[in-house]
This record gives C-alpha cells, structure tokens and sequence, in this order.
C-alpha cells in the first residue's frame, strides 16, 4: 500500500476529503482510482489514516488525486499495511494468529448452526 505524507487542516480532516497534486508527494507511480492509500498526518496527533482514490484529474504540469479519508489507524498496523517494518510484522505472536482463527471458526459453526446446518 502506497504512503502519502502530507500535513493535514483541521478542515481537512473535518471534511475527509482532500486534493493532493502527484508533485507534492514522493510516490514513485501514478495512483488508480479506486486504490486504497495511507495518508500520514505530520502535523496532527491523528498519525495515520487509510484513504481511497475517488478520483483523479489532469492538468498540462500535475496530476491530482482527490483522496477521501478513513480510518484513523496505529503506527503499527499503517507498518504493516505499507510493508515498510519486517521487524513490526515479525512482533506478531502465533498465539495471536491461533487465537484469531479460533474465533474466526467458532462464528463460522455458528452461523452455520443459526442457518440450521448440522454443527461439525
């Protein structure tokens, strides 16, 4: 997932929406509309916040990205989203990861159970 890191208003951040010139960023492609990006939020105790592409336009110098904001999310998990930390993806405990598809099976019996298929 591709970073932006730009320093938001508190307009901004209020209206979730924003424009970003392709100059003003360091990315090293062209975004797609539709593709889900991370904004960092340098000047805000807000952090990171994961963002869509909804649209894009073109001008004879720049392109823009018209950005609608998400999510607030850790510094961690935008680590992992943007795969920039192995050592924070390593952190991850396999009694996490067990722990996660227990529970992801114990809800799948149960709405198997609730939609009157036999238990397994």
């Amino acid at each position: 997932m591709e970073r932006i890191d730009l320093e938001l208003s508190a307009f901004t951040r209020r209206a979730g929406s924003l424009l970003v010139a392709h100059s003003a960023t360091t990315l090293a492609r062209g975004l797609e509309p539709g593709e889900r990006v991370l904004v960092h939020d340098r000047g805000h105790e807000v952090g990171y916040l994961t963002a869509t592409v909804r649209d894009i336009s073109f001008d004879l110098t720049d392109t823009h990205y018209r950005l609608e904001l998400g999510a607030r999310i850790s510094a961690d998990h935008a680590a992992l989203l943007s795969g920039e930390s192995r050592a924070t993806a390593e952190a991850v405990e396999v009694s996490d990861i067990l722990a996660l598809l227990q529970a992801a099976r114990a809800l799948s019996a149960e709405r198997s159970y609730r939609a009157g298929a036999l238990p397994s």
